[in-house]
């Protein structure tokens, strides 16, 4: 409450005798006016004694608490004020005796006739009679219970996503869209991903996030988040790290660029987290690299993918089309071997790695399929001639335990990638085409030429 307000009621009290009798015999008839005013309004006023129990309240006191005006200056304190916040009224009163003219409030816990808490804001002034011997203190009390829940709801908010950012296996961050990573923000989590604390790492020039990835892998996370911050849609990126201890790991980043309303780029937000654990007794197929041959698995020939068509909806230059081949036999002499044969496996995309470009990328799919980034296909020509290059490659038998087995490979082409298509629907429709693919000039090929398909068929380019 302000001073100015305090010091006029005080003059008010003082001089309808209201703070010199108040301690003996409570509200007067002698103020009239006075009383009727201070009852309508919905602060409470009150006016202590020099120990702090109250010998005056108007009202709305009642309308807070249930005390009747009456019988309120009769009781004490321990009636009224929370046992807890008893010292803290008492230094606060003598704080206002000692600094009179500093702007003091303090927010104490009062009991109300049921037994029930109310929070309220109390500011007072000292009132001092001859020789600055103080009389009493007169002040208000202001009902802040909405604001303190809701600053208790906050604080209680605030406690719970800190605990589920630093217990999530990775940590969430805030940095700047530079080339070093410069972090703003990184939660607990990155000491136990990276071994490095926060501290660190946070606005630090002398380690940035950017030492850490591996220099093969920063150029590709560069790249893939400014094609994303141009238009304005998240990322997914897998790339390595090196940890304080000198261990490499792969880490799988999601994120997108916080922007201002004015479309101002303000930063980069995101989640790191240890791909480890989102691999749990992973199949061959679904590793990120494949131990032995170093051929990308699943998740990072889609995280490849979705790069290139990045850059197509970017407007960079380079045709791309999508590949599928599968091999008929397959599956029967897999369930003969009692399995998927991983030396077989490697012989297989062995023949078809053979005539790739190094600028493709090869992914053994599924146990009969297996599909190609092609950064040459431009048209069905082209996608014929490739056919024929993969059907020759078969023409010997893969060998196996001295069993000879001939697969006849199906192939599926998408040509002319636009840049729209989601990397697994594009997948999804190239192994179907495969599958289905009719004999052409004695070879098993589908060719769909991906512009005209999304025009028929309308195959979906939302990218949200």
């Amino acid at each position: 409450m302000k001073t100015a307000y305090i010091e006029t009621l005080t003059e008010l009290l003082i001089k309808e005798g209201e703070i010199p009798a108040a301690s003996a015999s409570g509200p007067h008839a002698s103020m009239p006016l006075l009383a009727a005013l201070l009852d309508v309004i919905d602060t409470v006023v009150f006016v202590a004694d020099p120990n702090g129990t109250l010998c005056f309240v108007n009202a709305a006191w009642s309308r807070l608490t249930g005390f009747s005006q009456k019988e309120t200056p009769g009781l004490p304190r321990s009636a009224y004020l929370h046992p807890q916040d008893q010292a803290r009224w008492l230094d606060f009163l003598q704080g206002r005796r000692s600094h009179p003219d500093a702007a003091d409030s303090v927010i104490l816990r009062f009991l109300t006739l049921s037994g029930e808490t109310v929070h309220l804001e109390a500011g007072a002034q000292a009132v001092t009679a001859e020789s600055d011997r103080c009389i009493g203190f007169v002040g208000t009390l202001a009902d802040v219970g909405s604001r303190v829940r809701a600053e208790g709801m906050r604080a209680a908010s605030h406690r719970t996503v800190e605990t589920l950012l630093n217990n999530l296996p990775g940590f969430v961050y805030r940095c700047r869209n530079n080339r070093q990573w410069t972090m703003e923000y990184m939660s607990k989590g990155c000491e136990i991903l990276t071994g490095y604390p926060t501290e660190a790492l946070v606005n630090s020039q002398q380690l940035t996030y950017a030492d850490l990835i591996v220099p093969e892998d920063r150029e590709q996370v560069w790249n893939g988040v400014q094609i994303s911050l141009c238009q304005n849609v998240p990322f997914e990126l897998e790339y390595r790290i090196r940890t304080a201890r000198g261990a490499e790991k792969w880490v799988h980043e999601y994120g997108r660029g916080n922007f201002s309303i004015s479309g101002e780029l303000l930063g980069v937000e995101g989640f790191v987290t240890d791909l480890a654990h989102q691999r749990r007794e992973p199949s061959r197929a679904d590793e990120s690299f494949d131990p032995g041959t170093r051929r990308p698995g699943r998740k990072v020939f889609l995280d490849r993918m979705e790069m290139a068509l990045r850059r197509k909806r970017a407007g960079l230059p380079g045709a791309l089309s999508l590949a599928a081949v599968h091999l008929g036999g397959l599956p029967k002499w897999s369930s003969d071997k009692g399995g998927f044969h991983g030396r077989s496996v490697d012989e297989i995309a062995g023949r078809i790695q053979a005539v790739l470009n190094e600028t493709d990328s090869l992914c053994a799919w599924s146990e009969n399929e297996f599909v190609i980034l092609l950064e040459g296909a431009k048209a069905e020509a082209d996608a014929v001639a490739f056919a024929d290059r993969i059907k020759a490659q078969f023409e010997a038998p893969i060998v196996d335990d001295a069993r000879a087995i001939y697969l006849i490979p199906s192939i599926g082409i998408l040509t002319r990638l636009t840049g729209n298509e989601h990397a697994k629907d594009a997948v999804t429709l190239a192994a179907k085409s495969a599958q289905e693919a009719p004999n052409v000039a004695g070879v098993n090929l589908a060719v769909i030429d991906t512009a005209s398909y999304l025009e028929r068929f309308h195959m979906p380019e939302d990218r949200e």
